[in-house]
């Protein structure tokens, strides 16, 4: 087997054309994994008639929901006739539920190596905001058992390693496996007057931070770390992008920022995006405006309070991408790329002074910047998705190896 072209089934409940994170690293990974000579096809997502003209380099098989159906044994059903009718050496299954419950239960007739890769709700929790489905009794009975039953599950962190062991997986099943990146993005030429569209100056000096609101990725912390900024550098515009951060105005407004912070609000991934990674163009392309707004920064802030705040942001590696220095709570996942004064700086969280000092040394030494602005590329190009779909092929063969000796 080692050495041999895989058939690989990627098995999901979401894919695009809807656009999140989860559903490109799916895309992404089944590309690399192409590239690398293997055989990969996404199974499992609705929209069989509704995006039936919908193309990629990869199959994806859409199958009919039934409505009124018991959602559960119908999606077991599909994934075994899509498995006996064109065969598979692994299904690798994008969360532990309702994909990766799924699969482990069709392993009691078929003996199919699984592996599962959790995406964050499904397997992480923060119970003062309700977050999480391990937060059901009935979905965390389920959930263990679909790690339990794994040969092998993945964590893109040694904090989502330690959240999985929590909850049952046993450490010699979980491997690491990161994010991946797609540089591509950050090569193309610019078409936005990025500050025109954000409304600030044309010589801002642009901070930017990315993230749904939650109290602990530390936004607070950023907004209040704004006015030491600014005595030190006017310039400087603080630029937060993410859905419901619309909470933060009344503190943006008492430490009188209005105006030196912008919220963005949510950006979804553009419509150019999906244009360029199908053979369909859907509509008609827009500007990329995330990546145009990393482009056009100066630096990346991750200001998570503790260690349940990120993962192994994707956010960090894109800003890497292009080309910036990160200035980083010192918490899993941000220490996992971040090298104190190499690639950026590490700050102890929920601290707004040292927040304000290590952007300040970045705006500050121009020199470093340079010697960082080429760390941080080098970092993210570790990351390219070819680069971690290697690490997947090992992880699958890894899982063939155990289900035979079974």
């Amino acid at each position: 087997m080692n050495g041999s072209q895989l058939n690989i089934v990627l098995y999901v409940n979401s894919f695009l054309p809807a656009l999140g994170g989860r559903e490109f690293v799916i895309h992404y990974l089944a590309d690399a994994l192409l590239t690398l000579g293997h055989k990969a096809r996404v199974v499992g997502p609705a929209g069989f008639w509704k995006h039936r003209q919908l193309r990629f380099n990869y199959p994806v098989h859409r199958w009919p929901t039934l409505r009124g159906m018991f959602p559960e044994q119908v999606s077991m059903a599909h994934l075994a006739l899509d498995t006996a009718l064109w065969s598979c050496d692994v299904v690798h299954a994008h969360n532990t539920y309702p994909t990766g419950y799924t699969a482990a239960r069709l392993k009691r007739t078929r003996s199919i190596p699984l592996v599962i890769t959790p995406h964050g709700e499904d397997i992480q929790t923060i119970p003062e905001i309700g977050y999480g489905l391990m937060l059901d009794p009935g979905l965390r009975q389920k959930i263990v058992l679909a790690l339990k039953t794994a040969e092998r599950i993945t964590a893109i962190s040694t904090k989502i390693r330690d959240v999985l062991m929590e909850a049952g997986a046993a450490a010699d099943k979980i491997r690491l496996v990161p994010n991946g990146v797609d540089l591509k993005r950050f090569g193309q030429a610019a078409t936005l007057n990025v500050r025109e569209w954000l409304k600030v100056e044309q010589d801002a000096r642009l901070i930017v931070t990315i993230g749904r609101y939650n109290p602990r990725k530390g936004q607070e912390y950023l907004v209040r770390a704004m006015p030491r900024i600014l005595a030190q550098d006017q310039h400087a515009r603080l630029v937060i992008v993410g859905e419901k951060t619309e909470v933060l105005r009344p503190l943006i407004k008492e430490v009188g920022m209005e105006g030196k912070v912008i919220l963005t609000g949510g950006i979804n991934p553009s419509q150019n995006i999906l244009n360029r990674v199908t053979k369909t163009s859907l509509q008609q392309a827009e500007p990329d405006y995330l990546a145009e707004l990393l482009c056009s920064s100066e630096l990346y802030v991750s200001a998570g309070t503790d260690d349940n705040s990120e993962g192994l942001s994707l956010a960090v590696l894109e800003a890497m991408g292009a080309g910036l220095p990160v200035v980083a709570t010192n918490i899993s996942g941000n220490k996992d790329v971040v090298s104190d004064g190499k690639n950026g700086y590490l700050v102890v969280p929920s601290n707004e002074a040292e927040l304000a000092d290590a952007v300040l040394k970045v705006f500050a030494r121009r020199d470093v910047r340079s010697d960082m602005v080429t760390a941080a590329r080098a970092v993210a190009s570790q990351y390219d998705w070819v680069n971690v779909a290697r690490q997947y092929v090992d992880v699958y063969r890894d899982a063939i190896e155990c289900q035979r000796r079974k």
